[in-house]
């Protein structure tokens, strides 16, 4: 049997990732089976592979498990190179020893898909070639724009991971929205569940079968009971969950083409108190080019607020409709 001590930087991973990224790829299914057989052990004993291993753990496994040890190498072309270098400069707010704040532009993938070019993900591989554990901790729609924390390393992946987890971190998000809710502040709970059949799936309100999901809301600013600005605070962090929240409390977010609440609510022809038209905001979810939402900011367990500006389309909404944007946002919610 070979061993290799568990470095530091891997304390507190589960330890089939652990395995991994110390040894080499290995099947899962494959790997639970020599798990079972004793082939590989934690200390001399037998162990899971869900297992949170600590840092000076010993690692014994068979000489004659085959670790692929080859690393694919990303081929970076010329036009890419440029695309996340210049991404990365522009959407950068903050580095620390460990992590970076971006602000994510509405319409960039966080991660890769069949149509998707460039996205977040690719860019961490850029930015990080020589190392595999830099990683994002938290994750947003790709038509939400705003604030991503990505972890620098293994440890500060599982810090921040847990801060999520315990609630330890207010996250709020800005939602420019029609109509208006019918309480200026409130707690969405209720329970998420993915339904619908083939490419028609979505995220639903199912009390049966869904899965527990809290919001927390506040307005910040509107025009009658038209539109509104909001503050949210997801408190659970389920797939599209302020989007499907405040669709069913009839309250959609302006742009989501997914989650449009009941059709025609304020159509175009509809104008809004000292505004001729709503044109210039592309009204109708059938003309929207961007979500009107945004990862504003994190305020982490130090109290520590990191920001992330709103883009430039949410400023001209906002101008054109006459919302303002409140100071000490981030004092909100407690």
């Amino acid at each position: 049997m070979r061993n290799i001590k568990i470095p530091k930087s891997e304390d507190g991973s589960r330890f089939d990732r652990c395995l991994r990224r110390l040894l080499g790829y290995i099947n899962q299914s494959v790997l639970e089976k020599y798990l079972r057989l004793g082939l590989i052990l934690l200390d001399n004993k037998k162990t899971k592979s869900s297992v949170k291993v600590k840092s000076d753990q010993v690692i014994f496994y068979s000489d004659e498990i085959n670790f692929e040890k080859k690393i694919t190498k990303e081929n970076w072309d010329q036009d890419t190179t440029k695309y996340y270098r210049k991404l990365y400069n522009k959407i950068l707010i903050n580095e620390t020893k460990e992590y970076i704040a971006i602000n994510k532009p509405s319409g960039l993938a966080v991660q890769g898909g069949t149509s998707q070019k460039y996205h977040i993900d690719g860019m961490i591989r850029y930015l990080y070639k020589d190392s595999n554990s830099a990683k994002l901790v938290h994750r947003i729609d790709k038509d939400t724009s705003g604030l991503l924390l990505v972890a620098k390393d293994q440890q500060s992946a599982i810090k921040f991971s847990n801060y999520f987890k315990q609630r330890k971190i207010i996250k709020t998000y800005l939602a420019i929205v029609s109509p208006c809710p019918s309480t200026e502040m409130g707690i969405i709970d209720l329970p998420i569940y993915k339904g619908g059949i083939r490419d028609r799936k979505k995220m639903i309100v199912n009390h049966d079968k869904g899965k527990k999901a809290i919001t927390e809301y506040k307005v910040l600013d509107k025009v009658s009971s038209r539109i509104a600005l909001l503050a949210l605070y997801p408190k659970t962090g389920r797939t599209h969950q302020l989007r499907v929240h405040l669709e069913y409390i009839n309250t959609p977010i302006v742009g989501d083409k997914k989650y449009t609440g009941s059709l025609n609510v304020y159509p175009t022809a509809h104008r809004l108190l000292e505004h001729d038209s709503i044109s210039q905001i592309k009204w109708g979810h059938e003309g929207i080019k961007n979500l009107q939402l945004h990862a504003y900011s994190i305020r982490m367990p130090s109290n520590n607020v990191i920001e992330a500006e709103v883009s430039e389309d949410f400023k001209k909404n906002l101008k054109f409709l006459g919302l303002q944007l409140p100071r000490n946002i981030n004092k909100i919610f407690t």
